[in-house]
This record gives C-alpha cells, structure tokens and sequence, in this order.
C-alpha cells in the first residue's frame, strides 16, 4: 500500500480533496459509474501504478478517478465492469488436459459435503446493490486464468441497481476466513482469491420465454489472470468433436455449489450431488404443463426427489469425470440454467446450457 501511495503522489498531481466514505457512488475520468475503494483495491489502476511509466493520458485519468482520502488512505473511482457487445478479434487458448479437470481421487461416494480440493473451477458473483451493501447470488466455473462462464439470467435479469463486482475464487466455507475441511478442521488451504470483473458478455440471442431461459450463458472476464493453486483450478471444455459427441443421456453427472438447501438456506460448505442426465424428449414432456419447450441446446437432469440444484447455484456447473486417451479429467457439461420453482421435485428435471453447443462461440469471445 506504502508503494502503491508513492507512485500515485509521483505519477500524479492531487488537488486538494476532501475525504470520502468507502463505497460512495462516483464517476471515473471516463464518465463510467463506479465506487470509490482504496487504491490498492482496484486492481486496474493499482497495476497501472505498479508497471510505472505513465502515460500523459494515464496521469490526466489516474488525476480525474481520484475520489479523495479515506481512513484508509488515498481512493480511486473504481468503475463497473463493461458489457461488451462485439465479439473479440483475437482468441485465446484453454488450458490443456493435466492443468484443467484435475481429479483429486478423494471424492466422498454418495456424501454431500466436498473435501477441500474438490471442484477447484467453482466461482462465486459477488454484486454491488447498491447503498453500499454486496452478496453472493450466483455461481460460475473457471475455464482459464483470465475468464468464468456463467449462466446470461445471472447478468442480464438481476435487479437493475445490482452490479456485477468480483468473483471470488478457492471459496470453501462461506462462513469463516480461514479455509479448513469439514472432514478434517487440520487441512486448510490458501486464502480465497477476489477479483475484479473488468467485462462481461452476454449471448447475444439470450432471451426468454414462458419462465425458461435459451442460450443462458454468458462470459466474465477478470480484471487479472489468476493464479492457480491446488485449491483454484480451471475446468476443462469439450473442444474436440470426440468430446462434444461423448454420451450424456442416461449418464451420471455432478452439480456442486453452495446453493439453497432442504431447509431453505445456504450451504455452509461446497456440497455436490449425483444426478442422472434425462433424454430431452422425456424431458419436454416434464415441462409441457408449463408451455415450456426443450431444446437441442439443453440438457436436462435430476428430477429425484428432494435433489436438484437450486437458487444459488444459477451459473455453477453440471460436470463429468472423462477418460480420453488414458487421461481422466472433469469436463464441463452444462451450466446450471432454469428449473421447477420448487427445487428438488419428483420427475421434474433441471434444465442446464448444454455446453458442448456452445464451445465455438466460447472460443470465439475470449482473448488473451
């Protein structure tokens, strides 16, 4: 922080301000909204400082954002991500097979609480609300070092005043700093990692229709690469036509988060549930009393009484263990989408993004 207050008293002439509460709304020197938060807590101009060197135009904008003085010392207009509505020119790589899906091998056979390791690729949406409050309600998946997908509802059909802030990765319990296994309270981890989402992209034919969404899937990309531990790790995507064409009908799948319970609430801990994917015409056949239509680009699972995925875990992953070639890995096979509005009904199916339908237009809208 000493260092960081350094560079900006050299990089940049301060007039006079007066002091400032953290989280007052402001505007940048762009004129995109934003909070005011401590310097070293915008990652985008905390790193423009650290790499020095600053532009004319750096310095005029770096003088602009300035918000003034807090208890915790100088603070910056921190602006909101940007929805982006053009497509990338230049694509970006996915992690290979050995860095993504790794299977810790240390999965509890019909358990429900996850061991620490487990599903290193689950993300959460932190919101801004508005009048200084924030919260988590809606998961994503890790897919490399600078992106997360999540489901386009968890963006575009939140209240209006919400904000997508920052992702918060290696979350474990939501309850406590200190990350330790409910299994075992002496294994603990690496602190979470928290960050700043600087865009995000939401498919472009999203819509929906008679309470169901189609093409509920959208891109978040983080204000920095992350870095990867053995608690945070990318998932891997069906990239190849081997992959894309592998079975999921009738297939055991794994949903994992911290979405609503039985009774209600939150999860405390990462929980996962086995669930069985449906055949899609068996289930539009579940959804027909609703005038709700399945389609190719959907996958269905659950419908066992009393397990499902349910709110909270919008954005979070349906997942396979595969073996390809000798190497097993997690694979991404559908993105937690729309469902009965009581979670966990008999013979009444989750409805999830089928991802293999869309990693062309993944590979499309991500960069370096």
């Amino acid at each position: 922080m000493t260092i960081l207050l350094s560079l900006w008293a050299v990089s940049v002439a301060i007039v006079a301000s007066q002091a400032v509460d953290l989280y007052d709304p402001c505007e940048d020197a762009a004129g995109a909204p934003g909070i005011c938060v401590p310097v070293k807590s915008c990652e985008p101009v905390s790193a423009m400082l650290k790499r020095g060197n600053l532009s004319g135009d750096e310095r005029n904008y770096l003088k602009k954002s300035n918000c003034g003085m807090m208890n915790s010392g100088r603070a910056v207009c921190c602006p909101f991500p940007k929805m982006l509505k053009a497509r990338f020119d230049a694509p970006a790589t996915l992690p290979a097979v050995g860095i993504c899906g790794i299977d810790s091998g240390s999965r509890i056979v019909g358990g429900e609480v996850a061991q620490l390791d487990e599903y290193p690729w689950l993300a959460r949406i932190q919101y801004y609300k508005s009048n200084k409050r924030f919260g988590f309600h809606c998961g994503g998946v890790l897919v490399n070092e600078r992106y997360v997908l999540t489901a386009a509802h968890c963006i575009q059909n939140v209240p209006a005043s919400w904000k997508v802030y920052k992702i918060r990765l290696g979350e474990y319990d939501t309850e406590s700093d200190l990350e330790c296994n409910f299994h075992d309270k002496d294994d603990c981890a690496d602190s979470v990692q928290d960050v700043l989402v600087s865009s995000y992209y939401i498919h472009e034919d999203y819509f929906q229709e008679n309470g169901a969404d189609y093409n509920d899937i959208a891109l978040i990309r983080l204000s920095v690469p992350v870095n990867y531990t053995d608690y945070i790790r990318p998932i891997c995507l069906p990239t190849t036509d081997e992959l894309k064409k592998l079975p999921t009908e009738g297939k055991k799948m794994t949903v994992a988060g911290w979405g609503q319970t039985e009774t209600g609430s939150s999860s405390r801990y990462k929980k996962f549930l086995q669930i069985e994917a449906w055949e899609n015409d068996r289930c539009a056949e579940a959804f027909s009393s609703a005038n709700v239509d399945i389609v190719d680009s959907q996958l269905c699972a659950g419908g066992v009484k009393g397990e499902d995925s349910c709110r909270g875990d919008s954005g979070g992953p349906l997942m396979k263990l595969e073996t390809v070639g000798r190497q097993s890995a997690w694979y991404l096979k559908g993105i937690v989408s729309f469902g009965s509005n009581k979670c966990g009904t008999e013979n009444v199916p989750g409805v999830y993004t089928r991802l293999s339908s869309y990693v062309d237009w993944i590979l499309e809208n991500i960069e370096e």
